[in-house]
């Protein structure tokens, strides 16, 4: 897939419907902007509670602990702020 953006006077750019329905990136997620030679890559920052989806099995049908769903969160704060940081 091939198109084509323009950069406003912010710097910023849209990226097209298609590649964001494709890709899952939904409004307020986060996206890793590297330079590689002459091109910019931007990767999407996956978010610890899609990755923990091995304890789905656990508990299908129970919902996992307050102190559980807390500790996602803590995490993917952490997570989140360390990225911020690189």
């Amino acid at each position: 897939m091939v198109e084509t953006v323009t950069v406003t006077s912010k710097g910023q750019i849209t990226i097209p419907s298609r590649l964001r329905r494709e890709l899952k990136i939904t409004e307020g997620e986060k996206l890793l902007v590297m330079r590689e030679g002459n091109a910019i890559k931007m990767i999407p920052v996956p978010k610890l509670s899609r990755m923990a989806g091995i304890d789905r099995r656990i508990f299908k049908g129970r919902k996992p602990s307050q102190e559980i769903e807390e500790m996602r969160e803590e995490w993917t704060g952490e997570f989140e702020e360390g990225i911020s940081q690189t």
